[in-house]
C-alpha cells in the first residue's frame, strides 16, 4: 500500500547536481512537496511545491516551518573526488543530515550511493561505504540505491565525435561494460521508495534496460548516429599507474598532488572496472545479476543530443582528455 501524495514531503539534498535536479523535477510533476537546502544564491522559484532554504538555516527552518518533510533523499556527492573532499562530502555532510533527521523527526533516509562501492579502493568509495554503515546502524528507515553508470557519465566524448575527432578507449575498448540508466528512470526508481508505506531497509542495485555496453560499443553508436568516419584511438590504462607511481613521493608533501593522484586512481578504476553486479563467489562481474529498470536507452539519449547540434555545458564536465 502506497503513501498519500498529499502528505508526502521530501527534503532533497544535492539539488544542484545532475541527478538531484532531475529528481526534483519528477517529484514536482507528481505534486510532491520538496525542500532543498542550497549553499549559494537561491534559484528562482518556479513551482509552489518547492522551497529553497539556505544551508545555514535548514535546522531552524525544519523546527519552525509548517512544511514537515517525511523523507530525506541524499544525492550528495563529491564533485572533485579528492581525499579530504570525499570524506567531507560523502561522509561528514551526510552524517550531519542524518543527525538532523533524527532531531527533526524525519524517519526515512534514502541514500543515492554507487555500484562501484562493491570493490572499494578509492577514497570516495570508502567514504560512501562508511556512511552506508552509519545509516544501516541508525534508528531510521532506509533505502540505499546503488546505480550503475549515468548517461551523462558516458557523454564526455560526444563533442569530439561531432568535430570529427577520434573516440578514445582504454585497451581494446572492451575492458569494461555497464548498464547505464537515465536520470529520469533513476528518479522514478527512487521515488517509488518514497511512496512506499514501509521501507525495505536494504541495498538496491539498479541499471538501465538492455545488454551491457562497452566503451567500444559507445564509440560505434556515436559514429553511427553522427554519420562521421569511425576513428578510435587506443590508450593503455597502465599510463595512469606510471604517473601515480612517479607522483607518490610528492603527494606526501602536497595536498594538491595528493588529490591529483586520487583523480588518476579514479580514472584508472573506471578504465578497468565494470559498473555491474560483482559476483564475489565467481570473482567476476555479472550483467545478468544486475537489476534493470526503466525504458530510456543510451542510443536515444545520444540521438537527442546529436540532433540538437549542441554540446551541453554539463557534458564538458565529463571530459577526461
Amino acid at each position: 500500500m502506497g503513501t498519500n501524495l498529499a502528505n508526502t514531503k521530501v527534503l532533497l539534498l544535492g539539488y544542484t547536481g545532475y541527478i538531484g535536479a532531475t529528481l526534483a523535477k519528477v517529484l514536482l510533476e507528481k505534486n510532491i512537496q520538496v525542500v532543498c537546502p542550497v549553499r549559494n544564491k537561491k534559484p528562482p522559484k518556479k513551482n509552489k511545491n518547492i522551497v529553497f532554504v539556505d544551508m545555514s538555516q535548514i535546522e531552524s527552518f525544519l523546527e519552525t516551518s509548517k512544511v514537515k518533510p517525511t523523507t530525506v533523499i541524499s544525492c550528495i556527492a563529491s564533485r572533485k573526488g579528492g581525499v579530504t573532499d570525499s570524506w567531507d562530502v560523502e561522509y561528514t555532510l551526510n552524517k550531519f543530515f542524518l543527525n538532523l533527521c533524527k532531531r527533526a523527526g524525519i524517519n526515512r533516509f534514502i541514500l543515492l550511493s554507487a555500484i562501484c562501492v562493491q570493490k572499494p579502493t578509492l577514497e570516495f568509495q570508502k567514504a560512501k561505504l562508511a556512511f552506508e554503515t552509519l545509516l544501516k546502524n541508525s534508528t531510521l528507515e532506509y533505502e540505499i540505491i546503488r546505480p550503475t553508470a549515468f548517461f551523462k557519465s558516458l557523454s564526455g566524448q560526444i563533442d569530439r565525435v561531432k568535430k570529427g575527432k577520434s573516440f578514445l578507449v582504454f585497451g581494446n575498448g572492451e575492458l569494461t561494460t555497464c548498464k547505464p540508466i537515465s536520470a529520469r528512470d533513476l528518479s522514478e526508481f527512487i521515488i517509488a521508495f518514497v511512496l512506499r508505506k514501509r521501507a525495505e531497509n536494504k541495498i538496491h542495485l539498479v541499471g538501465g534496460p538492455g545488454p551491457p555496453i562497452s566503451p567500444k560499443n559507445q564509440a560505434e553508436l556515436l559514429f553511427k548516429l553522427s554519420k562521421n568516419e569511425k576513428k578510435i584511438t587506443h590508450i593503455s590504462p597502465k599510463l595512469f599507474l606510471v604517473i601515480i607511481y612517479v607522483l607518490m613521493p610528492l603527494s606526501k608533501i602536497s595536498k594538491k598532488i595528493q588529490d591529483f593522484r586520487e583523480f588518476l586512481k579514479i580514472a584508472y578504476y573506471y578504465a578497468t572496472e565494470s559498473m555491474l553486479f560483482w559476483d564475489e563467489k565467481n570473482h567476476a562481474y555479472s550483467s545478468n545479476k544486475t537489476p534493470e529498470f526503466g525504458k530510456d536507452t543510451l542510443e536515444d539519449y545520444y540521438k537527442k543530443i546529436l540532433d540538437k547540434d549542441i554540446v551541453y555545458k554539463e557534458l564538458k564536465d565529463q571530459k577526461l582528455f
